[in-house]
């Protein structure tokens, strides 16, 4: 699983960007440790610290943009259980800033100084192809974590699921709480005493006031706690995200005696949102303002129906979108010097390979050529769901003459084109059409065959072969919740052919036979079930004041110690790779089962201690 978070100091000037910089692109840290292992340059070049300052300077100087915020900090953190090499952090880093930062200058630097692999972003302030400012929100902030879980599933990574509500303590209160100085530890401590002793609002005031605490805000919906020596305040129901849900407003009353139901609050229109705008959307538009569609409406006809007439369709339609082409170069063709130049390098270039047309048109059955006014792979790895429709070779004119995105993968006989979703209405009014179902079938037809190449791809990269699974079209309906980890072909005979990751072989199995096939949260050694008990464990521990031990065990062992604990949660474990013939495991537990996990285990290997 990855979180994507912001650095919250502003970088409002130069110095701070060059530090910003040289922090995330140092290899090593103050002690010597190794950090920065991998790092990548987008629209920029690494030739030194300086050099990268300067670039980011002229940006927004062109732009006359150089005020305020200069550049933006992000970090993306994979969980320390998470089975992941700092090649494919980087990887996934890579993609994840190509996706939500066309066009702007940004620096990828995958650490690994912590306990986990993280990546740090830095963003230019400013566009380098619009000049459009960056907006760092709270709506960005969440476009980049859903685009963050996508790539996650794709490589057959673990995803934070929002619902369950549970964040975690936070390496600050751990820190303070093994010192016993954590307010948060104390404030838990309290409320559980208030739970058996107040049965009433007043009371209950009165005793927090007494332990320290004053409530500052009590609400129909929300309890706020300040400590007296504290100047940051919280709400019971973020405390209960981290400790559990105990604490929540309305369990606290419960237990106390006195819950009522909230009042209904009053019916009112909620003002109306602006819909959030992703950078590549900001893009096609600056970018078709630049560079309006090449053909005319008027000419598309004509076009057309030489292109059906001719006897080599896709040779005469390469003739018209060169033609189209020297529109927009006119004025650098019509240099005879650039032109002998540009002519003598073709005929170098295709000198040694002399093809037929049928050669040629037998070379492209397997080979597309592709055409468009954005490069194939970085259309569909950008934001947004794909359609995919397949049109006659005379329809390619009419596209250039439509003001969106889009690539074509030209055929001898036929043409693949490519466009998003959100495009698909212009598009439509544009071939004059009325019924959007037959880009829908289209995408349903033709879709699963894009998916399935990148799978190819980054199976490759993983170093893994693509596995499959033919189902019943029926069973479909249970794999609709992550999409992204699995592909799926038409059906044919009622049958579907389904392509996954061996990642994420486990998902797709549970869900279609929950029954049979045993869930990857109820394995022992899952990373799901075993990060949900840690969290929980370290709660508890803090909680009654106690430290959290480790100890690394074989596999053996680790089920031997499952099953004389009968199965109970009172223990994680993680692997930590093989050592000599044997996998290691390493086993995390509370200070209060020591004794009895020595009694079952033996003192063969020694307990390590959380510092």
């Amino acid at each position: 699983m990855a979180t994507v978070k912001s650095v919250k100091s502003a970088i409002k000037s130069s110095d701070y960007v060059a530090k910003s910089i040289s922090y995330i692109l140092s290899p090593e840290t103050k002690s010597g440790n190794e950090k920065c292992v991998q790092s990548s340059f987008l629209n920029c070049c690494n030739d030194s610290i300086d050099s990268l300052v300067t670039q980011f300077d002229v940006t927004r100087f062109a732009f006359g943009k150089n005020d305020k915020i200069l550049a933006h900090h992000y970090v993306q953190s994979f969980s320390p259980n998470e089975k992941i090499t700092p090649e494919l952090a980087h990887k996934i880093g890579e993609e994840l800033a190509d996706c939500v930062a066309p066009g702007f200058q940004v620096i990828v630097a995958t650490h690994v100084d912590r306990d986990h692999i993280h990546n740090h972003f830095l963003i230019n302030s400013v566009s380098l192809e619009t000049g459009s400012k960056w907006f760092g929100n709270q709506a960005t902030l969440k476009n980049m974590r859903t685009e963050s879980d996508r790539l996650c599933r794709q490589y057959g990574l673990s995803v934070i699921d929002e619902t369950t509500g549970l964040r975690g303590i936070d390496q600050s209160t751990q820190k303070l709480a093994e010192q016993g100085k954590s307010w948060k530890v104390e404030l838990c401590h309290a409320l559980d005493e208030a739970k058996i002793l107040c049965h009433s609002k007043e009371a209950f005031i009165g005793f927090m006031k007494n332990k320290g605490f004053e409530v500052t805000r009590y609400t129909d919906r929300h309890i706020t706690f300040q400590k007296n020596s504290e100047n940051k305040k919280i709400r019971a129901d973020t405390l209960a995200k981290q400790f559990g849900d105990y604490y929540t407003k309305e369990n606290l009353e419960r237990m106390m005696g006195f819950y009522s139901l909230p009042k209904p609050l009053p019916s009112r229109e909620a003002p109306p949102q602006k819909p959030f705008i992703s950078e590549f959307e900001k893009y096609e538009k600056v970018y078709i303002k630049k560079h309006p569609p090449l053909a005319k409406p008027d000419e598309v006809a004509g076009l057309q129906q030489k292109i059906r007439q001719s006897k080599n369709p896709l040779f005469f339609l390469l003739r018209v979108l060169f033609m189209l082409m020297l529109r927009r170069h006119k004025k650098l063709l019509l240099d005879k010097r650039y032109f002998k130049m540009s002519m003598h390098t073709h005929q170098k270039k295709f000198k040694k390979k002399k093809l037929s047309v049928s050669e040629q048109l037998e070379k492209y059955k397997s080979n597309p050529i592709y055409e468009g006014n954005i490069p194939y792979y970085r259309l569909i790895h950008s934001q947004g769901e794909n359609c995919v429709i397949r049109f006659d070779l005379s329809a390619i004119p009419k596209l250039y003459a439509c003001p969106i995105f889009f690539s074509a993968k030209l055929y001898n006989d036929h043409a693949m084109v490519t466009i998003k979703e959100r495009d698909k209405k212009q598009l439509l009014e544009v071939l004059k059409l009325k019924d959007e179902a037959i880009i829908e079938r289209h995408t349903k037809r033709y879709l699963p065959d894009v998916k399935y190449d990148e799978m190819k791809k980054r199976a490759m990269f993983l170093g893994v072969e693509v596995e499959f699974l033919v189902i019943a079209e029926k069973d479909i309906d249970k794999l609709t919740k992550e999409k992204d980890r699995y592909v799926s072909f038409p059906p044919e005979n009622g049958k579907i052919k389904l392509a996954f990751l061996p990642q994420n072989k486990d998902y797709v199995l549970h869900c279609l036979y929950p029954d049979k096939h045993q869930s990857e949260s109820d394995d022992l050694f899952s990373v799901t079930r075993n990060s949900k008990v840690n969290t929980r464990l370290k709660s508890e521990a803090l909680l009654n004041g106690k430290q959290m031990r480790y100890r690394t065990l074989t596999r053996i062992e680790v089920e031997k110690l499952h099953k004389q604990t009968g199965g109970q949660e009172m223990f994680a474990v993680f692997s930590k790779g093989e050592n000599g013939q044997e996998e290691q495991y390493n086993v995390a537990y509370k200070e209060d089962d020591e004794k009895k996990i020595e009694n079952i285990i033996g003192t063969q290997s020694r307990p390590r201690f959380r510092r």
